[in-house]
């Protein structure tokens, strides 16, 4: 055994004396002796013997202060995938608990070899993409039964990410995009900032070097004057508390590499004129005495409008607890201010370890803890997908978006959304039946459109229908990966279970009721069952890109692939090819017989103020709408007042409600109506919102079953067969 080996593993068993004192020691060397044996005639890329790999994967994980099975897991977690060695030894030797998560993490590690199967294309990137997406769903999967499964593989990442620069150029690009995208935030969201900011630094290190060092070689020429100035704040902070009989230890706050090039890059700065380098933490016992080291803080410098957090009294998501604060320091310039406890400042750097689950003391059920929530979400939403790994990914980088808005239901009860969050996410986060049946919601006692984006203290109350009755439109209207996910599940589900228009055709009993005409979006292979027409033509074989998930109603665009006929994508889905040599494969699509536009003329009335026509155009492009004539007039008699006029090109009854709302949440205007032509007069618009459709002319849009939130089929001529 040689020097370097021998010192990792007393190193180990150190750290799990300190920092696992119940722990069993004997399980931990039993666990070295084997995997030692196991992998003992092999040897990492970087040349060293192999078992460097997993003594150092249990030495993080002896650091969290996590349990002996974990740590022994850390020992033995690539016995079974790269030895000789099966479960079955793995049990027998160890036994279930340990025998289950070694398996865990093993049944990931495999999915390149047993779960992916090469694309059609056989684009090695594109088999790559997979492997990745579905390696961090099967842990999220495995998580959702055992949470040390993903503290094992954050353990094995960071190790993994230390020694990256022996793997080859183009596998360095991925693995570090992959752990800045998905492992860091990963770990972020679980507290563990001290694994995440080191994963963040990691990569940043490995996709950007040379940027990585110029930051490095700043601090370092600024280091000497950053802890003078730290030193002296500590000084007159440690006094004024001592005043007040607060004991505090007062720190520097290091800002990791990848965070201060963050800010450079968001507020266009050069690194002298980052000035939160200088932060300070101040660690105290009980969290009054937060509240009153806050305010000698505010006292001895004047606090920044608006940068003042108290996440003791409304948590982070992930558990997080402190009160920050900026003002103006000694020398005139933004200083930062952290306050914590002990115990928070703990739960900080080790995050969901801080609370491990399985110690000594209580009950399973009571050991259960507040900030395994997200975990448990995040597991569900996996558990749930059904699209691509794009479409994944990309719901799962929405879901690691660190920043949120807190908002209040009626009862006072708090949940936190990502920013830009509206109130229909809000109804889907409360329950996916309230979302369903979401017709429109009371903000801050004020009636508001389902779009609304949501701010922090924001009180929410949902008004429902007595069925659900959700409309394409809506996908446009939420950002949460939730409510995204429930919509496309419900609608795939409604195009599954909908027989043909024939059969949707009420009987001469319920001619009397709406019947709402839904679009079935088939799955067979054969061209003539496809309802939708390629550059005009009905007999080409299409798929429906999984990244998107167009709907009826949906603007489409068709991307011709190598051998798979086109793929439709909605217009605005950020994965169609931007490259110039894809430009010719993209191709003209449209829902078959749905997707033709009618011009309809609407009226604005307003108050009349500088900037305000601007506004309405900019409203009405946001909704993708194409504007075929406008004009604006001030009425003689009524000054003040603007009356604009729009004709557009509309596809369906929810665009021109879309367009509605849109409008309505300019300041200033006070009505949108819309004019029907000679003889009829202006449309009314209804108490919830819709159109009115009692007076629409025949043929000028789909019919008024699509004003109960349905797309509908415009008339046209009767085809032979399914249509």
């Amino acid at each position: 055994m040689s020097i370097k080996i021998l010192a990792s593993y007393r190193q180990l068993l150190k750290t799990f004396r300190e920092r696992v004192p119940e722990g069993d020691e004997d399980v931990v060397r039993r666990a070295f002796q084997f995997s030692y044996r196991a992998h003992r005639d092999q040897k990492r890329l970087s040349g060293e013997p192999y078992i460097i790999h997993p003594i150092a994967v249990a030495q993080t994980l002896a650091e969290l202060g996590l349990d002996t099975p974990t740590v022994a897991a850390g020992l033995l977690h690539d016995v079974v995938e790269d030895t000789q060695f099966g479960e079955d030894f793995i049990k027998r030797e160890f036994g279930e608990e340990i025998q289950n998560l070694v398996k865990a993490v093993t049944k990931i590690s495999l999915v390149k070899k047993d779960t992916v199967q090469p694309p059609a294309e056989g684009s090695l990137r594109t088999l790559k993409e997979k492997e990745a997406a579905e390696n961090i769903r099967l842990m999220l999967l495995a998580t959702a039964r055992d949470v040390r499964v993903i503290l094992i593989k954050l353990a094995d990442k960071l190790h993994n990410m230390r020694t990256l620069q022996f793997q080859k150029p183009e596998k360095v690009e991925r693995i570090a995009g992959e752990t800045l995208n998905i492992y860091a935030p990963i770990a972020g969201r679980l507290g563990m900032f001290g694994i995440k900011s080191e994963l963040e630094d990691l990569a940043f290190a490995s996709l950007d070097r040379t940027t990585y060092k110029e930051i490095v070689v700043g601090l370092k020429q600024s280091r000497s004057e950053r802890e003078e100035f730290i030193k002296k704040l500590r000084k007159i902070l440690q006094q004024r508390l001592a005043d007040i009989n607060i004991t505090a230890r007062v720190e520097g706050r290091a800002k990791h590499i990848y965070s201060i090039y963050q800010k450079m890059t968001r507020d266009n700065r050069d690194l002298t004129r980052v000035y939160d380098l200088r932060g300070v933490r101040i660690i105290v016992d009980e969290v009054r005495d937060c509240y009153g080291a806050l305010g000698i803080v505010h006292t001895l410098w004047p606090p920044i409008p608006g940068r003042f957090k108290d996440y003791i009294a409304m948590p982070k998501i992930n558990g997080y607890q402190s009160l920050h604060t900026t003002v103006v320091g000694p020398d005139g310039r933004p200083l930062e201010v952290q306050i914590r406890t002990r115990d928070m400042d703990e739960r900080a750097v080790f995050g969901i370890a801080a609370h491990w689950l399985y110690k000594t003391g209580s009950t399973r059920e009571e050991r259960r803890n507040e900030k395994l929530k997200w975990l448990a979400h995040l597991s569900r939403l996996t558990q749930e997908f059904h699209g691509d790994t794009s479409e994944f990914i990309e719901d799962l980088r929405h879901e690691l978006n660190p920043h949120e808005v807190f908002v209040f239901t009626p009862k006072g009860e708090i949940l936190n959304l990502p920013v830009g969050a509206t109130v229909l996410d809000f109804a889907f986060r409360i329950h996916t039946d309230i979302g369903l049946r979401c017709r429109g919601a009371i903000v801050n006692d004020r009636m508001v459109p389902l779009r609304t984006e949501l701010k922090s203290g924001d009180r929410v109350e949902i008004l429902t229908n007595a069925q659900p009755n959700p409309s394409p439109v809506w996908l446009r209207y939420v950002n949460s990966p939730r409510a995204r996910q429930k919509l496309r599940g419900y609608f795939r589900k409604q195009e599954e279970e909908e027989p043909d228009f024939h059969e949707d055709r009420p009987g001469p009993e319920k001619q009397h009721e709406k019947q709402p005409i839904k679009i079935r979006r088939r799955k067979s292979a054969d061209p003539k069952k496809v309802p939708i027409e390629v550059a005009g033509a009905t007999d080409i074989p299409v798929r429906y890109a999984g990244c998107c998930s167009p709907v009826p109603g949906d603007r489409i665009i068709g991307f011709v692939t190598r051998g798979r006929g086109v793929t439709v994508h909605r217009a605005d889905c950020p994965h169609i090819p931007s490259e110039e040599s894809e430009r010719d494969r993209l191709i003209s699509v449209r829902w078959e017989g749905l997707t033709e536009t009618y011009p309809v003329q609407i009226e604005i009335d307003a108050e009349d103020r500088q900037g305000l026509y601007l506004d309405l155009v900019g409203a009405i492009a946001r909704t993708q709408t194409n504007i075929l004539k406008a004009q604006a007039d001030i009425p003689r008699n009524h000054r003040g007042t603007m009356k604009a006029t729009f004709l557009l090109e509309v596809e369906h009854v929810d665009q021109l409600n879309d367009i509605r709302e849109t409008l309505m949440a300019i300041p200033g205007v006070h009505e949108v109506r819309r004019v029907l032509g000679p003889g009829v007069g202006p449309e009314k618009v209804s108490g919830n919102g819709k159109l009115d459709t009692a007076a629409i002319p025949a043929n000028t849009i789909p019919d008024a079953a699509a004003a109960n939130g349905r797309i509908a089929r415009p008339k046209k001529k009767q085809k032979s067969g399914p249509s």
